[in-house]
């Protein structure tokens, strides 16, 4: 079947551990004329710690997301990979939201390479943490990075590159569909340049900054300060990536921590009560005053012991 770039469609393989991921990029691909052999989940979906029962139940969602006709692979060690890659037979390999890095066998295994999704403008975010560093540093627009995948994380070279707007109203929910729609919409692009075998343009190592993993410490909410800051934290932490595992930013709040995974911002007069007091309850939400104004806490749990 005729694809873009004038190429025939190609058996493609799909690794990601996201629900989004698997349904939208399979369906895309589909459309174009090509194969999704498989989509392949590493065992370990949430990290290198053992799956637990939201883990398992995140992994249910995966395989519930995925089209029909769509075998999906588990592989329980990186090691493994190649040797599941290479009985698949792949044309081309995509990879969006997927936590290993390639070995060298697995990247040699496609005629026409190996492609990696990455949520910022590289060589700019290198690293776990893209969305979470970029708006831990108040980004006005999150970049996406189609790119051909080498030896190490985020490294290869350009195919194509596109950004899209942040806002401050902005959620998890939000920002994500926004990542998938920036992606959808640069998908046709990256196979045309796939189809011509264009190698894409090398990054530039001078530009490049890091997006190592969070460090625990930051999770922490200090009411002393802004409440512009507190919301950036809450929200770069719901797309965080922690060596130690995930974790929701906290906060002390009447004498007991709670996680907060969503904010929104005050409209009103500053009360000039003490940072940390309890303003107002609104059903489920709750308004704590900050260093310099209350802010509400819109989505909040108690944190386990």
């Amino acid at each position: 079947m005729p694809t873009s770039g004038g190429a025939s469609g190609w058996r493609i393989v799909l690794l990601t551990v996201a629900p989004s991921v698997a349904h939208d990029f399979t369906l895309a691909l589909r459309a174009q004329g090509h194969e999704v052999v498989a989509l392949v989940v590493p065992a370990g979906v949430r990290g290198p710690r053992p799956l637990d029962m939201e883990g398992w139940a995140e992994l249910g969602r995966l395989f519930e997301s995925a089209p029909p006709s769509l075998d999906v692979l588990l592989v329980s060690e990186r090691a493994h990979l190649a040797a599941r890659l290479l009985a698949l037979k792949p044309d081309l390999i995509l990879s969006f939201f997927f936590p290993w890095k390639l070995t060298p066998e697995a990247l040699a295994l496609a005629p026409r390479g190996a492609i990696n999704v990455h949520p910022s403008l590289l060589p700019k975010y290198r690293g776990p943490c893209p969305v979470g560093w970029a708006l831990r540093d108040d980004a006005r627009e999150l970049g996406l990075t189609f790119h051909r995948m080498d030896a190490t994380f985020d490294t290869g070279p350009v195919l194509v590159q596109g950004t899209l707007p942040v806002i401050d109203e902005d959620t998890e929910e939000t920002l994500f569909e926004k990542l998938m729609r920036a992606s959808r919409r640069l998908l046709p692009r990256t196979l045309e340049r796939v189809a011509r075998g264009d190698a894409g343009e090398p990054q530039v190592d001078a530009g490049a900054t890091p997006a190592p993993f969070f460090e625990l410490a930051y999770r922490d909410i200090d009411w002393r300060d802004t409440a512009r800051s507190v919301h950036l934290k809450v929200r770069a932490c719901r797309f965080a990536v922690w060596r130690e595992g995930q974790g929701d930013a906290r906060a002390p709040l009447q004498g007991r921590w709670v996680r907060v995974q969503r904010t929104r911002a005050w409209r009103g007069e500053d009360p000039r009560a003490a940072p940390g007091t309890l303003l107002a309850r609104q059903g489920d939400e709750c308004l704590v005053q900050c260093g310099d104004s209350p802010l509400w806490l819109a989505a909040y749990t108690p944190e386990e012991p």
